[in-house]
């Protein structure tokens, strides 16, 4: 807004601007940043709250404030930035925190068979969460910076005032709602794994953006873009882990409990004219505590258990083979003869072929960089891949069939993602930028293609539905993923089955898969293939449900 200054009759015009407060607080914005998942810098511009600029990350979509704020809101004190008017809400805060502390002990011991008894909360917190019975069982310490270290530790990671906290060297630390108030949360990650030991877990907890709840109440959230520097979804924190060596060990939703009048509140503001908060008061039930479901989770991570961990990059190829006599030869020297940029190992699993697959797979022992294991039966192409897993050596696990209906050019385009950090798991999708969603074509049976190709789709919504994903080909066999990321999993499937559940344990864990496009040539049913429309995918439609909601689904 302007208005002519007319100080001289002589002198030229000129406007005098009474400056907004947006264009204060955006004049103060001037450090671009990284995503704070991925590392990637390809931001789309969503929208601006008073001046800070939201954005979205088109490799991973984390969204998050770009340029970061010079100045951000020390949110950690739960009591000074939300007093609430009622007192019974600080209760049930604390009574929260305490089921958390329980959780985690038991957590805790279950993954080491130790008793819990350092542990470091960083992040929000109120002055009773130290006073609590389970905070002293496991030796809690609250850190709490005042604004400025606070402020130095969103915009820069600087963890130097909380020094002799770390050199307790805790057990577990809590990051309560802290790395989605940073800036550079990967950079704050890193400082605790360099300082801390390797044995620490780390406890985040965060609003999964991917959950069905989160989704729902998106556009009631502005009261947190105040001073929320990034919103994360499962998938984007595991990637930001990764990043450290971290791997999730286990996840759950957060408890969050609030009176029926803090919720009414909170809907006053939505919707001003409904006058609830009122009515909840009027009708004494302001004290009745009510669960809240937004998306609020735990996800625990620790060190990789991985050999690899350290060492470069390589990646191990699984290859089950079973009665493939007509290809084995071909695909095994096409795979040995395909030059990537890291060391590579080809791990075969025979499952004693009639057709004497077998004695051609024998012509390859003492190969260099080949691991061949002979299965005393066939027990399903899921079984062998489930061997070959256990003997991987190498950074990264790929799996491959032993025919030709994928291309092995197409490994260096599955590889880069992870070779750049910009994912831990990735689907060569056979219908990716096609304009045709049949990706098989058999003339000799013709209802088996269309039936198999419905099915792909219909499991690929199916996917995505349940695991909150965005994919077009989740039963692609090109799966490629970090060693690590098998940490945690609980794989039992025997059939072709595996190809799901291990895509939607993956998914369960954390690791959204990213998709590449890849090449695919569909062998009919006379050249081979062994797939059976009922035998083979009413059980692995199956294994979308029982993995989603086995105990710990998401």
């Amino acid at each position: 807004m302007g208005s002519l200054d007319p100080t001289s009759a002589e002198a030229p015009a000129r406007f005098a601007f009474a400056t907004t407060s947006a264009v204060s607080t955006a004049r103060e914005h001037s450090r671009f940043v990284l995503c704070p998942a991925c590392q990637s810098d390809s931001p789309s511009y969503l929208f601006h709250r008073s001046g800070v600029r939201f954005v979205r990350c088109t490799s991973c979509e984390a969204v998050y404030v770009n340029p970061a704020r010079q100045h951000p809101l020390n949110d950690l004190d739960i009591e000074r930035l939300r007093p609430f008017s009622n007192p019974r809400d600080r209760a049930l805060i604390v009574a929260d925190f305490g089921r958390l502390l329980e959780h985690l002990e038991a957590d805790y011991r279950v993954m080491t068979g130790a008793p819990l008894e350092r542990v470091l909360l960083l992040g929000r917190h109120l002055r009773e969460f130290a006073a609590l019975p389970q905070g002293r069982r496991v030796g809690l310490a609250v850190a709490e910076p005042n604004d400025h270290e606070f402020e130095q530790l969103a915009t820069s990671a600087d963890l130097s005032w909380a020094r002799p906290l770390l050199e307790r060297a805790p057990q577990l630390v809590i990051l309560h709602e802290l790395l989605e108030a940073c800036s550079d949360p990967g950079a704050v990650v890193r400082t605790l794994v360099e300082v801390l030991p390797r044995s620490t877990f780390f406890a985040v907890t965060y609003t999964n953006t991917d959950s069905l709840p989160a989704r729902l109440m998106r556009r009631y959230w502005p009261s947190f873009l105040d001073y929320k520097a990034s919103y994360l979804s499962t998938g984007n924190l595991t990637a930001l882990m990764s990043r450290f060596e971290l791997v999730l060990k286990t996840q759950y939703p957060l408890p969050v409990t609030r009176t029926a009048q803090y919720v009414a509140e909170i809907a006053d503001r939505i919707a001003p004219r409904t006058g609830l908060a009122s009515v909840v008061r009027a009708t004494g039930l302001r004290d009745v505590p009510l669960p809240i479901r937004a998306g609020n989770r735990v996800a625990v991570f620790g060190r990789s258990s991985a050999l690899t961990a350290g060492l470069g990059e390589k990646v191990s190829i699984v290859l089950p083979v079973f009665n493939e006599a007509r290809y084995a030869a071909q695909v095994i020297d096409a795979v040995l003869a395909k030059t990537l940029r890291i060391d590579k190992e080809l791990i075969i699993v025979e499952s004693n072929s009639t057709d004497g697959t077998r004695d051609i797979v024998r012509r390859y022992e003492g190969t260099p960089n080949v691991r061949i294991v002979f299965e005393e039966r066939p027990r399903g192409k899921g079984h062998a891949v489930r061997t070959g897993l256990g003997f991987v050596t190498g950074s990264i696990v790929l799996i491959q069939d032993a025919d030709f209906e994928y291309d092995i050019d197409d490994y260096d385009a599955l590889l880069e993602p992870i070779l750049q950090n910009r994912a831990t798991f990735v689907l060569g999708s056979r219908s990716l930028g096609l304009d045709d969603w049949k990706v098989r074509r058999y003339d000799a049976t013709p209802i088996r293609g269309v039936a198999l190709n419905l099915a792909q789709v219909l499991f690929a919504k199916t996917y995505n539905l349940l695991y909150q994903q965005r994919v077009t080909d989740v039963n692609t066999m090109f799966k490629v993923f970090r060693a690590r990321c098998l940490d945690g999993l609980d794989l039992r499937s025997n059939g072709f089955e595996l190809d799901i559940e291990l895509a939607c344990q993956l998914a369960r864990n954390g690791h959204s898969p990213m998709e590449i496009p890849v090449n695919y040539v569909a062998r009919g049913f006379d050249q081979g293939k062994k797939i059976r429309f009922w035998r083979d995918a009413l059980p692995s439609y199956a294994a979308f449900f029982w993995n989603r909601f086995a105990p710990g689904g998401s």
